[in-house]
């Protein structure tokens, strides 16, 4: 699981250095560049568009990890631990490094017998073969707002 975060917070840091530095040379040769000899300038505005564009969905990125990874620690931290039932695994959408990773669903009680479901972060195949529907898992709920949950490990 941490190793995720550290993917997405250097991912979304290349995506905002890249970003920046785009951004920053053109403004900076539209500002302070004598004119073009020829008569049509380069188009530095569509240079400082997508580099602003990529810095800010590299700090959408950092933002969103920081979240996630700050969610988590507040729910292992203040959260009330539970068994849920582990229903299904599944293949994420995104690969990193080309390696797959998989999500666990899983189902539980919030203590006042409302069911909701779950599920964990990406993991690698590794991890995730270690778990199949009907396994008891270990997570860890939110005692003001039981829907929101956190995938530990198998009983």
């Amino acid at each position: 699981m941490g190793g995720d975060f550290r993917f997405w917070f250097l991912f979304g840091g290349l995506w905002l250095l890249v970003g920046a530095a785009f951004l920053i040379t053109s403004l900076g040769v539209m500002l302070f560049a004598p004119p073009s000899a020829n008569n049509e300038p380069p188009p530095l505005w569509l240079f400082a568009a997508i580099g602003a564009a990529a810095a800010v969905a590299g700090g959408a990125i950092i933002y969103l990890a920081r979240t996630a990874s700050a969610r988590d620690r507040r729910l292992i931290e203040t959260g009330i631990e539970r068994t849920a039932t582990v229903t299904n695994i599944r293949q994420s959408l995104i690969k990193i490094n080309r390696q797959p990773r998989y999500h666990v669903a899983y189902r539980y009680e919030s203590g006042k017998g409302q069911v909701f479901t779950g599920e964990s972060r990406a993991m690698s195949a590794d991890l995730a073969e270690r778990y199949k529907p009907g396994d008891r898992a270990v997570i860890k709920i939110d005692p003001q707002w039981p829907e929101e949950s956190l995938f530990l490990d198998v009983m």
